[in-house]
Formats: C-alpha cells, structure tokens, sequence
C-alpha cells in the first residue's frame, strides 16, 4: 500500500488522527529548520575559514536533509483537514457529553510538562516560562492568549511583526492580524493585535514554540502543567 492512499484512508476514517500527524510533523519541520540554520552558520564559518571540505561536507548534507523536508511537507499538506477543523472548544464539548465522572481524571497539576508531549484529549491547568510566576488557565486558548501577552509586553515591535512574519502564520490561514475579519475566532492581546484561536492543543503547543524561538528562548524553558486527562475515554 503506497504512502498516499494510507493517508488518504486515515484523513477519510480517522481526521481527528490526520490532524495530529499533521501537527506532529509541523513540530518536527521547525526542528529541521534550526537544524538547516545551523548548517548555514557553519558554512559561513568554514567560507571565513577557506575550509571548502567541511563547506562541501555540509552542503551534501544540507541537501539531502532538504530531500527529506520536502516529503514531510507533502505528507502535512495531505493530511490538513480543510473542513472539520477538530477544535478544543469541541473536543470539550465532546467530552462533557460522556465524561462520567470528572474527578476521575484529575491528574497532578505540579508535575512539569514539555511542549514536545502530545496535548490532545489533555486539559490544561497552567504554565510558567523559566522562573517566571505560575500562570493558571483553564483551555489552551487561554494558554495561548496570556502567552502573547506576556510577549508583546516584552517587545510590542517584535510581537507585532508577526503579522507580516510567514514563519509565525499558517500556508492558508493567518494567525495574527490587526484586522479580526482575516482570522475565524479572533481574540485581542493588549488591545493591540488579534489572535486566532480557533485552534487544537496541538496547534496551539506549535505556535507557542514558533513564538519562543522568534523570542530566543528555549522551548523547554516553557513548562505546562495538566488539570485532567481524558485519553483513556476516547480510546
């Protein structure tokens, strides 16, 4: 069976799975990316050094790291679910509807979470960014919004760019914008800039790592920490 027609019948059968291997692999593209920006800088210093073998050297290996970048972003453009978008908001909704007892899965709110794990089916309790103050929230759209307030108060400049930033928007939607009718679930941050929200947990963990490296903090510097996990009811 090609690797098409396996996508194609979990995007038809399971399109709440298609999203997550979407998501999962728009994390790992922003890690080759790095990895491909680290490959320049050694080019330009083995250029500066006259070290053409180790320039020759990177630049295979940029290539066929290139090759690999390329399928992966084919496979995320497969995979992206145009017209059931699977959102929090309903994936609570979902929940309550069969959730027999809540406090069965309550889970240890002071254990640390990275935004490496799998936020799907997971309720958030809060964060806390390197030895900042915790910051308590009840959804990963909340997450999101006291995120970007946190960062335009920072550097509004910065923040604001990401408007026009094509790295920090989606190929078909954007994520920021001064203008809320570009955006289907738009939400102002400091009364400055709106934000999409109508995103998973997943989609949200994504952008908040894409905010942090633009920041230049380390993402696992951004601690999560889980109010109630609900995968084991939606087996």
């Amino acid at each position: 069976m090609e690797l098409e027609e396996i996508l194609k019948i979990i995007k038809e059968n399971f399109p709440d799975k298609s999203i997550d291997i979407s998501e999962s692999l728009g994390l790992l593209m922003d890690t080759i990316d790095d990895v491909m920006n680290r490959i320049n800088e050694k080019i330009g210093q083995s250029y500066s050094n006259r070290d053409f073998s180790t320039i020759e050297k990177y630049t295979i290996l940029g290539k066929a790291i290139n090759f690999y970048e390329t399928k992966i972003d084919e496979i995320i453009n497969f995979t992206i679910i145009e017209e059931a978008d699977i959102t929090e908001e309903n994936a609570e909704e979902d929940i309550t509807r069969i959730l027999p007892n809540y406090d069965e899965y309550v889970v240890d709110n002071k254990v640390e979470h990275t935004l490496y794990e799998n936020f799907t089916h997971i309720r958030p309790f809060g964060f806390r960014i390197n030895d900042s103050e915790f910051i308590e929230v009840k959804t990963w759209q909340e997450m999101l919004l006291k995120t970007c307030d946190m960062f335009i108060s920072i550097d509004s400049e910065k923040f604001l760019g990401f408007e026009n930033n094509k790295n920090m928007n989606g190929k078909k939607n954007k994520y920021f914008s001064i203008d809320e009718n570009k955006l289907r679930k738009p939400e102002k941050v400091a009364d400055k800039i709106y934000i999409e929200t109508n995103m998973s947990g997943n989609s949200i963990r994504n952008l908040i790592v894409k905010i942090l490296k633009e920041y230049g903090i380390k993402v696992n510097n951004y601690k999560v920490y889980f109010r109630a996990d609900y995968t084991n009811i939606n087996r």
